[in-house]
């Protein structure tokens, strides 16, 4: 469990840092598109390995701790299935706000590209801020 949360932490935490430092640094011209793609492939490693631990050890924990029926039962099995829900949201709002971050475009600015996946890491931190939530709650 305390592998589960803190990768959590990092997942979340590292989403608000790009959306609330990284992001309007770059739209600032305070980085270059090479720091800026490098800031980038080191969230994108971190997304990644996050997901993945997540998906394994939260279904090992679900798996342990509930069972289908107090999934969908109980006040805590709704709160576990609002997470999984909000994970997926997360991993896909951020995987095409990556997306836009790294474009494959070599002559696009690093104002242009953070200007780009600006909405979807706002859109990230939203989900994330929610997911702290619902952890909470637990």
């Amino acid at each position: 469990m305390t592998i589960h949360t803190i990768f959590a932490a990092l997942w979340t935490g590292g989403t608000l840092v790009v959306a609330g430092a990284v992001i309007p640094a770059a739209r600032s011209e305070l980085l270059s598109t090479e720091g800026l793609t490098l800031i980038a492939r080191r969230f994108w490693y971190l997304m990644v390995g996050s997901v993945l631990l997540l998906l394994f050890s939260g279904g090992h924990l679900a798996g342990t701790l509930y069972t289908a029926e107090t999934l969908q039962s109980t006040g805590r099995g709704n709160l576990v299935l609002a997470m999984v829900g909000l994970w997926l949201v997360l991993a896909v709002v951020l995987f095409f706000g990556f997306r836009r971050l790294t474009s494959d475009q070599p002559e696009q600015s690093a104002v242009a590209a953070a200007t780009k996946a600006r909405p979807w890491f706002l859109g990230g931190s939203a989900v994330s801020i929610a997911l702290l939530v619902v952890a909470g709650f637990l």
